[in-house]
């Protein structure tokens, strides 16, 4: 906390970017993260809140539920029900334990199921409101990647794989979601949260580019962090182009597929854009913790 604070304190007081990093050197002690090869090497990924079409009410239409958390999970005995088991293979939940418990209906079963990935969302309803939704809980499997299902079975190459390519190829072959989908027997339920901003694992709103989710199990939950990798950006022709970046940020999330000191998370934002830039982060950098110095 010390730490927070005095780092808030030169971010407003500081002439110039060179006088905060001075005054960073000076008062701050450096931690590197070990990384995945106890190198420093850290795989960084992006993740967003989207935005879809959903509807509170069920039709033809909108057929993809979102859940709430059950009032007695707490006494579910485990190994809880898998994906399948709750939502069916088709995604539709028809004979779900958990019918009576739906928050919401999608029109596309994978933009529900990245809502899970992701763990937020801002949804816009037939009549022109939005609602925004949030985690809740999840059961206890672990988090398994979908797209290294596809690679590991020859349907994708690992090389370049990012979320628009999956996105692209389960609108080529929606039949397959079927099948993909349910290995990934990890189940997120949500909540309302009334128009709240998307907030991370310390129950505070989490900032575009400044908002990072690493294994809390390893690192410290709020801590100022400096982060070094890649991030791309739009160029006058709405390409994306990717950029190195060396920057603070804050550590204040977490997420079931972030494990071990060689995983960082960043948050993107909000929309179609924060998606696209977010699907397309995959590549190492660097991670450092700052820990003002011990002044006694």
């Amino acid at each position: 906390r010390r730490s927070l604070v005095r780092f808030r304190q030169l971010l407003l007081t500081s002439s110039s970017p060179a006088e905060l990093q001075a005054a960073v050197n000076r008062e701050f002690e450096i931690y590197q993260s070990v990384g995945h090869d106890d190198q420093g090497t850290v795989l960084f990924t992006g993740y967003f809140e989207p935005i879809y079409a959903a509807s509170r009410i069920p039709s033809a239409e909108y057929r993809y539920p979102l859940y709430r958390l059950p009032t007695n999970f707490n006494d579910w005995k485990t190994p809880h029900p898998t994906r399948a088991d709750l939502e069916g293979v088709d995604g539709f939940g028809e004979n779900s334990p958990l019918n009576g418990l739906e928050l919401v209906w999608l029109r596309d079963r994978l933009q529900a199921f990245l809502i899970h990935v992701q763990g937020s969302a801002r949804l816009q309803l037939p009549d022109g409101s939005v609602m925004t939704v949030g985690y809740a809980g999840k059961t206890d499997y672990p988090y398994t990647s979908v797209g290294r299902e596809l690679v590991k079975d020859g349907k994708l190459p690992l090389e370049g794989l990012t979320l628009p390519v999956l996105i692209d190829y389960f609108r080529q072959f929606p039949s397959e979601l079927d099948q993909y989908l349910p290995r990934n027997q990890s189940f997120v339920f949500f909540r309302e949260t009334n128009g709240a901003p998307a907030t991370g694992s310390l129950s505070v709103p989490v900032t575009a580019e400044r908002s990072i989710a690493t294994d809390k199990s390893l690192m410290p939950p709020g801590a100022l962090a400096l982060i070094q990798t890649r991030i791309p950006y739009p160029n006058a022709q709405g390409q994306l182009e990717s950029r190195w970046v060396s920057r603070y940020v804050l550590d204040q999330d977490t997420g079931s597929a972030i494990k071990g000191p060689g995983r960082v998370d960043i948050f993107m934002g909000t929309g179609i854009l924060a998606g696209d830039r977010a699907g397309v982060i995959g590549g190492n950098g660097n991670l450092y913790y700052l820990l003002l110095k011990d002044s006694r």
